[in-house]
């Protein structure tokens, strides 16, 4: 459990130095509750408007104030509700305060207190890693940190921590004693017994992995999403519109490509175009093109326009993924009504999000019996960039890593063809579906590809074709 630290402003006691989880699955409240008893947590906060993640501590006697307690990484977060923010402060007393938010939501692993700021630097180099648009407060061009003030009017019932009572018996205190006394007496045979049995005998056998408690592997499985996003119905949008805005002819240079590859959130994108007009020059290129565009001559004869979008997504912790079967069963049924507008789609088997327990997390491998995996499927699409205004829907899961708009010459356009052609390349995540009986693992490997058809209503105008 993390160091915590309580500072109190005139309305309010801040807490710095909660344990953050995702909520994966099942009942938001319930699973928050039972992953603060796991940590023996004295308080908990369950933050996010759909209860994504929870934020857990102990705070002992020091929790025990007439203010009210509220997270100071949960009110960074309503404070800085889209985009990715960090802040490094000094609390003061060597202690440094580091913490981040994604859209709306504290990142899992921050909000910790460290003696030194460069304690701080590997965690900071990660989280610029994850998320490669991310801004810390207080280093320009961002703003500077909220003080403390500014965090305290904040305070929001989001970000208020409930006290988690303690379980207290009805029995008086000797009966307790002798209860455990009889318990003990009774238990004892058993524990000799279990303590002289050959370990061959031990349950599992020699060479089993012991299975580790269930909230270990959560945490894995947390910190494993923490490092995913998904651009989903309105990423895939922003997406598709970089290619509708992007000009077809800037002062007689002719477009011939275009490619967008995911990062992070965002994507890196460029241009590519062929001086085709006999009077186009780099001078006419330069005042014709965007001015965001970093601008590029190859040659005479070829030009080049780079530039980062902005950031559309959310992590995928904080997705409500559906499970494998509504995949295949939903998702992909989607998929074959829309196969006729594209030349092709392909959709592979899905794979573990988390392949095993991470080595640090303790010796035992084995995952418990009953705990679904997030997993990944990876998905390309390709055809007509009027056909990609369909995908939208669709793509509530998915990750977009590249995409590739080609220029062609084309004689005769058809439904699935087009002179601007749109191929896309992604994950597609989902969860395990677990067996209701046994708890066992069932994923079907399932896949689906298909060749150009006939189907009604899939023109755009924004296409050229």
């Amino acid at each position: 459990m993390n160091d915590t630290l309580i500072l109190s402003t005139p309305t309010a006691d801040l807490v710095f130095g909660l344990e953050w989880f995702a909520l994966i699955g099942g009942r938001p409240d319930r699973l928050a509750r039972r992953i603060a008893r796991q940590r023996r947590a004295s308080h908990m906060v369950l933050a996010g408007e759909t209860a994504a993640a929870v934020g857990v501590g102990v705070l002992g006697k020091t929790g025990r104030s007439r203010k009210p307690l509220h997270s100071a990484a949960q009110n960074l977060a309503l404070l800085f509700g889209t985009g990715t923010t960090a802040v490094l402060v000094d609390l003061g007393e060597g202690r440094h305060w580091l913490a981040a938010v994604h859209e709306g939501a504290v990142v899992a692993g921050t909000d910790r207190l460290y003696a030194s700021p460069r304690d701080a630097a590997r965690i900071l180099q990660e989280l610029r890693q994850a998320y490669p648009q991310i801004r810390v407060l207080g280093r320009a061009p961002a703003p500077e940190p909220p003080a403390l003030d500014a965090l305290e009017g904040a305070c929001a019932p989001a970000s208020r921590l409930s006290a988690l009572r303690a379980w207290r018996s009805r029995l008086p205190r000797p009966v307790q004693v002798s209860a455990l006394a009889v318990l003990a007496a009774l238990l004892l045979p058993y524990v000799r017994h279990a303590l002289h049995r050959p370990a061959s005998q031990a349950p599992g056998g020699a060479g089993h992995a012991a299975a580790q408690p269930p909230h270990v592997w959560r945490d894995a499985i947390a910190q494993a999403m923490g490092a995913h996003v998904v651009h989903g119905i309105s990423g895939t949008r922003a997406l598709l519109e970089v290619f509708h805005q992007l000009p077809v002819d800037i002062g007689g240079w002719r477009l011939q490509q275009a490619e967008c590859e995911g990062q992070g959130a965002a994507w890196r994108c460029r241009a590519r175009y062929q001086r085709a007009a006999r009077a186009a020059s780099n001078a006419g290129f330069l005042a014709g093109a965007p001015k965001e565009w970093a601008l590029e001559f190859a040659t005479l004869e070829q030009a080049e326009g780079n530039w980062v979008t902005a950031p559309h997504g959310a992590p995928l912790a904080r997705q409500r993924l559906a499970s494998s079967a509504v995949t295949e069963n939903r998702l992909f049924s989607a998929l074959q009504d829309l196969r006729p507008a594209f030349s092709h789609i392909h959709i592979g088997k899905p794979a573990p999000l988390l392949a095993a327990l991470p080595k640090d997390r303790g010796p035992g491998q084995a995952r418990p019996p009953g705990l679904a995996m997030p997993l990944r499927r990876p998905i390309q699409i390709s055809g007509p960039l009027r056909s990609a205004s369909l995908l939208p829907p669709v793509a509530a899961s998915i990750f977009w890593n590249r995409a590739l708009l080609a220029l062609g010459d084309l004689a005769k356009p058809a439904l699935a063809s087009s002179r601007l052609t749109l191929t896309l390349q992604g994950v597609l995540y989902e969860m395990e579906t677990q067996s209701i009986e046994s708890g066992e693992r069932a994923v079907a490997d399932s896949g689906i590809q298909g060749e150009a058809g006939v189907v009604q209503g899939a023109q755009n105008p924004a296409d050229a074709s």
